[in-house]
C-alpha cells in the first residue's frame, strides 16, 4: 500500500497530508541492507520528505537530510515531481552492531550535534544560484518531533506530525496552518477553534492505523466531522535519476590522464549509486573510447 492524500480544511485555513509507504520503500532500500532501527528511521525521513513535498507543491526537488555523530552519518531523501522519490543512508565505518530498538538519539545525535536540513532545488535554477536551504539542530526524541520543530523554528509554520514505522513500512499524517502573508484573506466563515480541534484528532491516531490503513481511510476516521476537501491523491514511486551519461560526465571531469591512471591502478573505474545501488564499470577500452569521442566532438565543433 503506497499512497498519499492531501486535504484542505477550508474553514480552518489548514492543509493536511497523509502518507502510507510500503512496497516502494522496500524497493528503495533493498540494496542497502540496513539494520532494522536504521531502516525505520530512513522510512520516517522518507515519509516526512513526501509530506513536505506534497504540502509545498514546489516546482523542483525537495531534499530532506539529517546528519549526525552516531553510527548513522547521513540520511538523504529526495522527492521530485509526481512524488517520485529516492533515499540514501550512509553509515559510519565503525558503526558496529545496532540495537533493534536504538533511538533517534542513539543513531544520529549522541552528543547533540545532529542537524536537519530541508533543501529546495528549483527546476531550471541558474548555475550561479544556490538552492534554498533551511537547517536546524536535530531537536526531539522522535523524528516527528524533529520535523515539528523544523517547521516551527525555521519556517514559522504551525505544524503537527505523527509518524509510525516498522520493518515493513511507514505511515504519517501532517497538518499545517496555511500561511496568510501576501494579502491572503481568511475565509469569511473562519473557525478559530478548528486548529486546536484538528490537533486533538491527529493525537488520537494509532501507530497500527498509520501502518495498516490507506490514507483515505485514516483521514475518514480522523476528520470526517470537519468535511475536508480532497485536493490531491497520488502514489509515491521509487525511481533513481542516476544515468550512464552522468557517470561519463563525471569521468570526463577527471581528465584523461587521471582517468587512465585510475584504470591502470584499479583495472577499471567503478561508480556505485548510493541511492539505487547500480554499479557502472568503465574499463580501459571504455575510457579510451569516451575521450576519443570527446576529442572527435571538439574537432567537429572547430
Amino acid at each position: 500500500m503506497d499512497a498519499l492524500q492531501k486535504l484542505l480544511f477550508r474553514r480552518a485555513a489548514v492543509r493536511g497530508e497523509t502518507v502510507s509507504l510500503h512496497a516502494e520503500f522496500d524497493r528503495a532500500v533493498e540494496h542497502q541492507h540496513l539494520p532494522v532501527a536504521v531502516r525505520r528511521l530512513a522510512a520516517e525521513v522518507t515519509a516526512s520528505a513526501l509530506l513536505a513535498a506534497a504540502a509545498l507543491e514546489f516546482d523542483g526537488s525537495v531534499l530532506l537530510q539529517i546528519a549526525g555523530d552516531g553510527p548513522v552519518k547521513l540520511i538523504v531523501a529526495e522527492v521530485r515531481k509526481g512524488l517520485v522519490f529516492r533515499v540514501s543512508v550512509t553509515m559510519r565505518d565503525d558503526a558496529g552492531e545496532i540495537d533493534v530498538n536504538a533511538s533517534l538519539t542513539d543513531l544520529v545525535n549522541r552528543t547533540g550535534r545532529g542537524r536537519c536540513a530541508l533543501i529546495l532545488d528549483q527546476t531550471g535554477r541558474p548555475a550561479d544560484q544556490q538552492p534554498y536551504q533551511g537547517v536546524v539542530p536535530l531537536e526531539g526524541a522522535s523524528f516527528a518531533e524533529v520535523m515539528t520543530n523544523y517547521f516551527t523554528s525555521s519556517e514559522q509554520v504551525d505544524t503537527k506530525i505523527m509518524l509510525a514505522s516498522d520493518d515493513r513500512g511507514v505511515g504519517g499524517v501532517m497538518i499545517q496552518k496555511m500561511p496568510t502573508e501576501g494579502g491572503r484573506k481568511l475565509p469569511e466563515d473562519f473557525d478559530p477553534e478548528a486548529w486546536q480541534r484538528l490537533q486533538m484528532f491527529v493525537d488520537t491516531v494509532k501507530s497500527e492505523e498509520l501502518l495498516t490503513l490507506a490514507p483515505e481511510e485514516i483521514n475518514r476516521r480522523l476528520f470526517w466531522e470537519e468535511e475536508p476537501l480532497v485536493t490531491y491523491e497520488a502514489k509515491p514511486v521509487f525511481s533513481c535519476r542516476c544515468s550512464d551519461e552522468g557517470v561519463r560526465s563525471m569521468i570526463r571531469s577527471l581528465g584523461r590522464e587521471e582517468a587512465e591512471a585510475i584504470v591502470r591502478e584499479r583495472g577499471a573505474i567503478e561508480v556505485a549509486c548510493h541511492f539505487c545501488g547500480t554499479v557502472r564499470r568503465f574499463d580501459e577500452a571504455d575510457v579510451k573510447a569516451l575521450f576519443a569521442h570527446e576529442a572527435h566532438a571538439k574537432a567537429q565543433l572547430n
